[in-house]
């Protein structure tokens, strides 16, 4: 029932990742318009998607002792992708609070710094997610960071607890209730239907299942820190990613040497309206730009009819039932499945053209819409998010209002549905976040750089800029564009980002990077790009 995937684009645009679709089922949303039955695993559009992942790892017996001393030193072997690239593996306890019981392992992966004379240190990276591999980031690190940052650094990758290679959350296949519910009996069933699937996680997943929350990740990345040897590691996080550069910053800040958290995620945040409210307020201005540039762009099919006005009339259609969908002859398309297609391609500005195709097919009737490959077994995402964020929500008549709420800062594109289903797909899931939302407390850290995108749908600006104020030195590099993942839109993002890791040197405060031109791809670097829902 949470939307899309964290992907990792592998080699010739083939994709590494995790895919969950929305619980969507037929009858009326509160959305208004009726709601199609839909299957698990649709992922984001756009070109060179391809999902299927599935990375089973047995848990590890019980070692007494310390998570250093459990870990030990890392043994390295070439890892069987690229044997340019060093696998290993680091021994953590499943619970944190009981160090001396049962264990499993963490995945690695090691891209040795090419010129080890000039070795700075180790860059630990994530991607993001929740359910991202930095294994997989690692495999196509070099395509991914500066020369000088794959010169200098070993960057070392690693699954956190619950992810791919790290004994990943396994759940069944099987459809949920609808999300997006249109009665109060609707709402009890998504609820109960929540806390039924988290029962099987756990039941297929093991005692890891209780354990996934950033609080414990972070733990288990100093205990990495510990296995590598360093006294001090840089760390590089994106999207999801941040919470956990976050939160190590709160928790070991003397073991920090440089920390590089881009499009940020913002665990101040306690209540459903505001994170809902700013998720939908970014969709919708990163849809008025994706407008503005229609209006003057040739490659946009909705230049001389105006993007707003078609997909203000191709809600209205759904708003009574009447949005055929070209490829599923038969069904229609809900307002809120339109607003998710949108939201897809807010990540990357590169999708835009085929975005107006796409809408102007909807018109017409055509099919323009690429297709996916489903193949998912893991699922991760749910456990993950729901461990580390709580969103009360009392009754049906909240829900209607945070709808209503939405459906005002966002008049075109109703709402943001990863926002809407983060907050619904929790209710009920977990008793309660073992890692809830709260103000950080960071003292004693290096210069922190902060960045993130003015037009972010994942990450909204206003996460980025409450999450820098509250670290006392950290700085903020606002890129004023388009998309999710500033370190791959922007060459200038880039250029600040490389040399505070190789100088601790942050920008100067309220410096800017200009949007490119438009539309630009995710990433420059060829082999890579960043796309899922953080």
């Amino acid at each position: 029932m949470i939307g899309w995937s964290c992907l990792l684009v592998a080699h010739e645009g083939q994709v590494c990742g995790q895919s969950r679709s929305f619980g969507i089922s037929r009858g009326r949303s509160v959305f208004g318009g009726s709601v199609l039955s839909e299957g698990r695993g649709v992922a984001l559009r756009g070109s060179r998607v391809v999902v299927g992942l599935a990375l089973c790892v047995a848990l590890v017996g019980g070692v007494p002792g310390t998570a250093r001393a459990a870990g030990g030193a890392v043994e390295w072997t070439p890892c069987p992708e690229d044997p340019a690239v060093q696998c290993g593996r680091v021994a953590v306890p499943v619970d944190w609070s009981r160090p001396a019981g049962e264990r499993i392992s963490v995945a690695l992966a090691r891209r040795p710094a090419l010129d080890p004379a000039r070795r700075v240190g180790s860059l630990l990276i994530n991607p993001g997610g929740p359910g991202g591999s930095g294994v997989d980031f690692t495999m196509f690190a070099d395509q991914v960071f500066g020369p000088e940052i794959v010169r200098r650094f070993d960057i070392v990758g690693f699954d956190p607890r619950g992810v791919g290679r790290s004994h990943p959350v396994l759940c069944p296949d099987s459809e949920t209730p609808s999300v997006f519910p249109s009665s109060a009996e609707e709402l009890e069933r998504l609820v109960a239907g929540n806390a039924r699937r988290a029962q099987a996680c756990r039941r297929l997943t093991g005692p890891l299942f209780d354990h996934v929350d950033t609080s414990s990740v972070v733990k288990d990345l100093d205990a990495i820190r510990a296995a590598l040897g360093e006294r001090r590691i840089s760390y590089y996080g994106v999207s999801y990613g941040t919470l956990i550069g976050q939160q190590y910053a709160e928790q070991f800040p003397g073991r920090v040497r440089a920390l590089v958290l881009d499009s940020n995620m913002d665990h101040s945040l306690t209540t459903a309206r505001r994170y809902l409210l700013t998720e939908s307020s970014a969709l919708e201005e990163s849809f008025g730009q994706f407008a503005a540039w229609c209006r003057t762009s040739d490659k946009c099919a909705l230049r001389e009819q105006g993007a707003v006005k078609v997909v203000d009339e191709l809600m209205a259609k759904a708003d009574k039932g009447e949005l055929d969908d070209p490829e599923n002859p038969g069904t229609k398309i809900p307002p809120e499945e339109l607003s998710r297609r949108l939201l897809g391609s807010m990540y990357d500005p590169g999708f835009w053209p085929g975005l107006g195709t796409e809408l102007a097919g909807l018109q017409e009737g055509a099919r323009t819409r690429q297709a996916f490959r489903e193949d998912v077994v893991e699922d991760p995402y749910q456990a993950i998010l729901c461990a580390d964020f709580e969103f009360p929500v009392r009754d049906f008549r909240q829900v209607r209002a945070l709808a209503a709420a939405a459906r005002r800062v966002a008049p075109h594109t109703r709402v943001n549905p990863l926002g809407w289903t983060d907050i619904l797909g929790c209710k009920g899931y977990l008793p309660g976040a073992r890692n809830p939302q709260r103000s950080y407390r960071i003292k004693g850290t290096p210069p922190i750089l902060v960045t993130n995108g003015r037009y972010d749908v994942a990450t909204p600006y206003p996460w980025g800029v409450n999450a820098a104020r509250q670290i006392p030195d950290a700085v903020l590099l606002t890129y004023d564009g388009v998309g999710h993942g500033d370190y791959f839109l922007s060459a200038c993002v880039a250029e600040a980002v490389d040399r505070y890791l190789l100088t601790v040197r942050t920008p100067p405060r309220g410096t800017h990077c200009p949007q490119g031109p438009l539309p630009v791809r995710l990433s420059q670097r060829p082999g890579f790009t960043l796309a899922g829902p953080r």
